[in-house]
């Protein structure tokens, strides 16, 4: 079994296809802690063999700076059902996590697992941004 995920903005899944939105990313840069993040997408894929075919689960846990696990949902952990079809063949997940509030600066961390069994980790940093510098112009500028 092979599963592959992505960060995104947000991804929806349709049709055995990922669409996503704002793909790529790998540092939220918030205003101060704590900061709360209005959506992070995670895309997932498992291929399966025909031995690994029909029912499955994926477990998210999240990890804070300091190797914790951070609150998701209800618990600590996220958890969904899914199902490959007979014979080799794939499952697309498509994840959004609406509110997660951040309390720290520093590398956090999606641990998957498929089946308990760890497949994927998505680390991602959090950062404080720097406070805008004052402008110093004192009229239009014009455009190019």
């Amino acid at each position: 079994m092979r599963a592959d995920a992505f960060l995104a903005d947000a991804v929806q899944a349709s049709g055995g296809k990922l669409h996503a939105l704002g793909v790529g990313w790998s540092v939220l840069r918030v205003g101060g802690f704590p900061a709360r993040h209005d959506r992070v997408g995670i895309g997932v894929t498992v291929r399966t063999t025909a031995a690994e075919a029909g029912e499955h689960s994926l477990t998210i846990s999240l990890l804070g700076p300091d190797g914790s696990a951070r609150p998701l949902g209800d618990g600590t952990a996220l958890q969904a059902g899914f199902a490959t079809p007979p014979g080799e063949g794939s499952a697309t997940l498509a994840l959004n996590l609406d509110g997660l509030v951040f309390e720290a600066e520093g590398e956090h961390t999606f641990v998957l697992a498929v089946d308990d069994r760890e497949t994927a980790r998505l680390s991602f940093a959090v950062q404080a941004a720097a406070a805008p510098t004052p402008s110093t112009e004192t009229g239009p500028t014009g455009y190019l």
